[in-house]
């Protein structure tokens, strides 16, 4: 339980700095530039490294998962809507470096209805360079007001991967 507490804490922070810029972006888009959180977040860093401002996440062996944007679809707005998409810039250090792009929608019995990712290699990206991941999930009949819907990074192997500029929007 104790492993889950932080976990959620970043969750938490996610959410709220999306919440912060949504009026920026349009009503049903949430961007997480990492800006308001060093300081907060131990994973988020300063530096020329940022793919935008001066904040990124730092994922690496003590961060599998980046910080997530979780909500229930009632809590995003009672419009229907055809797909959301996520997208994501990515650094990758090294060539043996894999990271994910992962959009999954989550039953209030907490299980998992649909799950979709996008892998990524250092090797097929190229490293040290910042590159956009975008992942566009069909909504269909996935949008019970109760549902959950979460957007994150997955860092498999706990290695080296930046974040910056986390998008997600809800598209009609």
């Amino acid at each position: 339980m104790k492993i889950l507490q932080p976990i959620f804490g970043l969750l938490l922070i996610f959410a709220f700095a999306c919440k912060k810029e949504a009026t920026a972006l349009g009503e049903f888009a949430f961007l997480n530039d990492f800006e308001g959180q060093f300081g907060y977040n131990p994973h988020v860093s300063l530096g020329k490294v940022s793919h935008s401002g001066k904040a990124f996440c730092r994922m690496s062996n003590a961060l599998e998962f980046s910080p997530a944007f979780i909500q229930q679809f009632k809590n995003i707005s009672a419009v229907k809507f055809s797909k959301v998409r996520f997208s994501a810039y990515v650094l990758i250090p090294d060539a043996g470096t894999a990271a994910a792009l992962v959009v999954q929608v989550w039953s209030p019995e907490n299980t998992p209805l649909k799950v979709d990712q996008v892998n990524v290699l250092g090797s097929d990206m190229g490293t040290n360079r910042w590159k956009q991941l975008v992942l566009e999930m069909p909504l269909n009949d996935l949008l019970a007001p109760e549902n959950q819907v979460r957007c994150f990074i997955h860092n498999p192997g706990l290695q080296n991967v930046y974040v910056d500029d986390c998008l997600v929007e809800f598209l009609p």
